[in-house]
């Protein structure tokens, strides 16, 4: 099973209020499965994990419909305040979407944890938490909070979000290897082709990334995932699978199999 870990849909008018949405006129469209149906059929992709594009509750109902009508989408990852007071509430009220498989924090900056009782909702649904970090994370900080919850199934988006357009910055490479100590932390390879100089880049840009990634946490918690359709900003979707296929020929077939799909079906589970 082949599982793209990362994909948004979103009908554009609505609540589109992202900038890289706002900002780019390739953006500017409505992006739904049938979009992105026949790119999975061609490269052999099974399914896909949705994710909320924007800060939106609302976000996380329409993807939990679009699951409902839509097969390939195996999951979703929702997006509410889970620092609201009521935030354990609305978790136990979503459930009832079947499709949701976790949700999206953004833990750049200081930004607050969920309480306790947040992560305790989370784990009795066994939801994953999805984190965004930024270079002013404080990753100390945060790998003591993620060991806190040795039970619970965290996810970096975006492979932590470095500054693709060059070298890997020693701060990125510690703050990877500092987070990936938490076994219970895995992380998405996606997000570089948006992250780099758009439409100028090389595959080998994107090797001393995914070095430091697979160094750090192994095949075993990697996931694939494309960012689609934020990635059609600098390349094609068959161009982001041909360069993750041909970087892991370096390991073996079950790595391989681990990375592209059973990871991502053990940690949300699909």
């Amino acid at each position: 099973m082949t599982i793209d870990a990362e994909v948004h849909f979103w009908k554009y008018g609505k609540a589109t209020g992202a900038p890289l949405i706002r900002g780019n006129k390739l953006m500017q469209e409505d992006y739904l499965p049938s979009g992105i149906s026949l790119n999975l059929q061609r490269n052999q992709v099974d399914g896909c994990i949705a994710v909320a594009a924007e800060p939106a509750e609302v976000e996380t109902r329409f993807l939990g419909e679009l699951a409902l009508t839509h097969r390939v989408i195996r999951g979703v990852i929702g997006w509410i305040d889970l620092n609201g007071k009521d935030a354990a509430e609305k978790i136990s009220t979503l459930s009832s979407y079947a499709a949701i498989k976790g949700f999206k924090l953004d833990a750049s900056g200081e930004n607050p944890f969920p309480s306790g009782k947040v992560m305790q909702t989370l784990a009795l649904h066994s939801y994953s938490l999805d984190l965004k970090i930024s270079s002013d994370t404080n990753a100390m900080q945060l790998k003591d909070r993620i060991r806190s919850y040795p039970d619970q199934h965290f996810v970096l988006e975006q492979c932590g979000n470095p500054d693709a357009k060059q070298p890997p910055s020693a701060a990125w490479i510690q703050q990877i290897r500092q987070l990936a100590k938490n076994q219970n932390l895995s992380c998405k390879v996606s997000g570089l082709f948006t992250l780099s100089s758009w439409k100028s880049w090389k595959p080998a840009d994107f090797y001393p990334f995914l070095d430091i990634l697979f160094e750090a946490f192994g095949a075993k918690r990697l996931l694939y995932a494309s960012d689609w359709p934020f990635l059609l900003l600098s390349g094609s979707y068959v161009q982001w699978k041909s360069l993750l296929e041909k970087y892991t020929e370096r390991i073996n077939e079950e790595e391989k199999e681990n990375f592209f799909g059973k990871n991502a079906a053990r940690i949300y589970p699909l």
